[in-house]
């Protein structure tokens, strides 16, 4: 037997106290890590879209997965195919094959940390991502995160049954939720029949309701110009659930938006506190300044490599805000808007904005790093800001100047009519679908 020198003695017994300490904090997992992976087999959709990953036992050692959406006829579209394999020498490797990319190879992903309900995956060498981690929150709820160089996002699944896979061809069993500025209060509808179901918020809000949202947590996230945090309440029962934010009071918050990356963006108006800011999407801690000053900052979205875009509603134009902190710049032409105020992505790569005081959305396409008016997309509003995809897979608009919400198809804008008026609502501006 070959004798220790006093250096792997030492060495030892530093390996040795790591393991107590992490022994009695509770971080060592009671379980190995392919034993805790057992748990993951099922349908995972992605909370506030239709796309799932779908995972099931398919041999003692291997885990089969598959990334998918559904379209709004409910067609299956295959994404990426997936395979977490242990191997013969114990070691665990998350496996990634994606259609049209890598020229069709297999990607290997060495499991490198785990807890008992967490595992990363990891490969430095592949430009994105280098890091997958999954972490379940519970048996319910997964929270999936990939990373590479500066770019992170953050997605969260809730785990479904086969029934609860499918689009549904109308909006029963949803109710809409409506901010109703003039009234300071959020407004909320039986989404099938339009029942108008009464309002709540009204003492917290303090008038001006803004914007509204459903955070990762199912709960529903508010603000009014008067406030000076997000508000959280309970959807099912609309009671106050307290102030969400904190670190930073708020001046005349106008939009928020949860993001990719795990955290959630308040766009503010104050006298000299036009900006985004940047919160933590569980805690509600404050955390930076996402873009320094900007002239009447609005909606948020994200592209595919993360970069930041808002909708600057005095300046006229959408700013982008590159995921490395690099140059950001205006990227719509000047003239082609009068008043930004809701952006998304077309599936094609296209940028829509709503144009607030030029009553119409827009459609924008890329060209370099920046976008050129392409073509009107929809048009007929009074006064234009909140736009939301429902569940359904039409698209839904706020028209605030004549007091309903609009119906439109998603993919070429043409309007399917009214879809709701009356009831409660003064001035809607925002809406949000949520699953009784």
């Amino acid at each position: 037997m070959q004798s220790c020198t006093l250096a792997q003695k030492i060495q030892t017994m530093k390996h040795l106290f790591s393991f107590v300490l992490l022994l009695a904090a509770g971080v060592l997992p009671a379980q190995g890590p392919w034993e805790g992976l057992q748990r993951l087999p099922g349908t995972w959709k992605q909370f506030g879209k239709t796309v799932f990953e779908k995972w099931e036992s398919a041999a003692p050692d291997v885990l089969l997965g598959e990334g998918y959406t559904l379209t709004a006829d409910g067609e299956k579209r295959t994404g990426e195919y997936l395979r977490i394999v242990r191997q013969s020498d114990g070691g665990i490797v998350y496996q990634a094959t994606v259609p049209g990319q890598n020229d069709g190879a297999t990607i290997d992903f060495p499991l490198t940390f785990f807890t008992a309900s967490s595992w990363t995956f990891e490969n430095p060498a592949h430009d994105f991502p280098q890091t997958i981690e999954y972490w379940l929150q519970d048996n319910e709820t997964l929270r999936a995160t990939i990373s590479g160089g500066t770019q992170s996002m953050v997605l969260w699944f809730n785990k479904v049954t086969g029934e609860q896979t499918k689009i549904p061809a109308n909006l029963q069993g949803y109710d809409l939720f409506v901010s109703s500025r003039n009234t300071g209060t959020v407004e909320r509808y039986d989404g099938f029949t339009g029942l108008h179901k009464g309002g709540f918020g009204n003492e917290q809000i303090g008038g001006e309701t803004r914007d509204l949202a459903l955070g990762p947590d199912g709960m529903l996230y508010v603000v009014s110009l008067p406030a000076r945090h997000v508000l959280k309440f309970d959807p099912a029962t609309g009671a106050f659930l307290g102030y969400f934010t904190s670190g930073f009071d708020l001046r005349n918050p106008a939009k928020l938006t949860f993001g990719p990356d795990g955290f959630l963006y308040v766009s503010q108006w104050g006298d000299g506190q036009g900006s985004v800011l940047r919160f933590d999407a569980a805690t509600g801690r404050f955390d930076r300044d996402m873009t320094g000053p900007l002239a009447g900052p609005l909606g948020c979205t994200w592209d595919a490599a993360g970069n930041l875009y808002v909708a600057c509603f005095y300046s006229k134009e959408v700013w982008m805000f590159r995921a490395d902190g690099q140059f950001p710049a205006a990227v719509t032409p000047p003239g082609s808007l009068q008043g930004p105020s809701a952006l998304w992505f077309a599936p094609d790569g296209d940028l829509l904005v709503a144009d607030l005081d030029h009553v119409s959305i827009k459609r924008f396409r890329p060209e370099g790093a920046a976008f050129v008016y392409r073509e009107p997309f929809a048009d007929g509003f009074g006064r234009l800001e909140g736009v939301a995809t429902g569940p359904d897979g039409f698209l839904y608009a706020c028209d605030a100047r004549m007091n309903l919400v609009k119906k439109l198809e998603a993919d070429t804008g043409v309007g399917v009519g009214v879809y709701l008026e009356g009831g409660g609502m003064q001035a809607p501006n925002a809406l949000v679908f949520w699953k009784r």
